[in-house]
């Protein structure tokens, strides 16, 4: 099981867990592989290449893997390329652009703009277009199907969206907290609940499109 969107303490002051924590209520929780991320609007990129050799050395011993990076938040589209190329030079495994949701007011554009930029995840894309949807499959950018209560909105149309036009679709749930974190049991009733797609050999197109995916996202973020 894996969720690739975990969201780590920015600060004393800042949402999120510290590494350490992540990585044990993962482990609980029943995952095999999770990415970490912390906010980044680019004013200091110095923590991420330490950060990144902790999670590291504490994953040898937590009995699940990690990678970790960035998630980018409320970036003005035209800066995502140069950040995200910036961050990934900073040492970012995993880089996360925080998509146009529903629940929240993002720019217009950022969708598109992550994409791109060649972002690993565009984390609740909301309504996504037909172009984004189709683009994000060009270039290999992963939509992020959550299970965060008001992200979640647009699930079933995200899927859709990934599905028709063979973006990879891969799990996240913006945890904040050890309850935030997924579990193995949770997941397919998520999944279940936005899964109108059908099946293929007795199997549901929606689930075998998120398992496919998420072992190419992890193929990718193994080879960093």
């Amino acid at each position: 099981m894996v969720d690739f969107h975990v969201m780590l303490s920015a600060g004393s002051a800042g949402d999120g867990l510290d590494a350490a924590s992540a990585l044990r209520y993962a482990a609980l929780a029943g995952l095999r592989f999770i990415g970490l991320t912390i906010p980044c609007d680019g004013s200091d990129l110095s923590r991420i290449g330490p950060l990144v050799a902790h999670v590291r050395r504490l994953s040898l011993y937590a009995d699940v893997e990690a990678r970790t990076g960035v998630e980018l938040r409320h970036i003005p589209p035209a800066l995502l390329p140069d950040l995200v190329r910036e961050v990934r030079k900073a040492g970012a495994e995993l880089v996360v652009v925080y998509g146009e949701t529903l629940c929240d007011q993002v720019e217009l554009g950022t969708n598109v703009a992550a994409i791109e930029a060649g972002a690993d995840i565009l984390a609740h894309p909301g309504l996504i277009d037909d172009k984004c949807a189709g683009f994000a499959a060009e270039r290999g950018v992963a939509l992020e199907f959550t299970s965060c209560s008001l992200h979640a909105l647009a699930n079933a149309h995200t899927a859709a969206m990934a599905l028709h036009f063979g973006a990879l679709l891969v799990r996240g749930s913006a945890a904040k907290c050890a309850s935030d974190i997924s579990t193995r049991s949770f997941w397919p009733q998520v999944i279940r609940g936005s899964d109108v797609f059908g099946e293929k050999d007795g199997r549901s197109n929606l689930l075998e499109l998120i398992d496919k995916s998420e072992q190419t996202l992890i193929n990718k973020l193994m080879r960093c």
